[in-house]
C-alpha cells in the first residue's frame, strides 16, 4: 500500500508569525524584516508558490521567478502572470506529478485548508506581539522542529517536518 503523500505534491508552507500568531493585519505584515523578505525569495525563487486571493492582493503583482498559483472560488479571471484554481482538488490533482517543492505562502485560511497535506514549515518566529486579524493555524502537534536556520535579536527562522 502506498503512502497518502506519494499522491500530493511535496507541499512546503512559509509564513512568519509574531508570539501572538499574527501573520497579517488589514492584507499587510504588521513588520519589515529585510533579512527574513531575503530569506523568503532565496527559498521560493524557481519555485511554485501557493496563495490565496487576498494574499495576491496585497502582494499587488506576480512575484518574480516563480509559477503564481492562486487559489479562490471568487476570482473570475487569473491575474497577467498567475495560474487561478478554483478548487484545491484541481490544484492537487494538477501537480501531483510535480517533482520538485512546491511553497504555501499565505494567507491564514490557505495555509489552514493545506496544512493537513503540508510536508515541512519554515516558519520565521518574530519575538513580539502584534496586533492582526490573520493568525497561523496550530501545527506544533504534527511537526517537529528539524533546526534553526537563523537566529537574530528580533526572530528565528525555523525548519519544521510532519512527525
Amino acid at each position: 500500500m502506498s503512502d497518502v503523500s506519494d499522491k500530493l505534491p511535496h507541499l512546503i508552507a512559509v509564513a512568519a508569525m509574531s508570539n501572538n500568531r499574527v501573520i497579517g493585519t488589514n492584507g499587510a505584515l504588521p513588520w519589515h524584516f529585510p533579512e527574513d523578505l531575503k530569506f523568503f525569495k532565496n527559498l521560493t525563487s524557481g519555485h511554485p508558490v501557493v496563495m490565496g486571493r487576498k494574499t495576491y492582493e496585497s502582494i499587488g503583482r506576480p512575484l518574480p521567478n516563480r509559477q503564481n498559483i492562486i487559489l479562490s472560488k471568487t476570482m473570475n479571471h487569473p491575474a497577467q502572470g498567475t495560474d487561478l484554481y478554483k478548487s484545491i482538488e484541481e490544484f492537487i490533482d494538477d501537480f501531483k506529478a510535480h517533482s520538485g517543492p512546491i511553497f504555501i505562502i499565505g494567507g491564514a485560511q490557505i495555509y489552514s485548508i493545506l496544512m493537513n497535506m503540508t510536508r515541512e514549515i519554515f516558519l520565521t518566529h518574530i519575538y513580539k506581539d502584534y496586533d492582526g486579524d490573520a493568525k497561523f493555524p496550530p501545527f506544533e502537534m504534527e511537526f517537529t522542529l528539524n533546526k534553526k536556520k537563523l537566529v537574530n535579536e528580533e526572530f528565528e527562522i525555523c525548519h519544521y517536518l510532519r512527525s
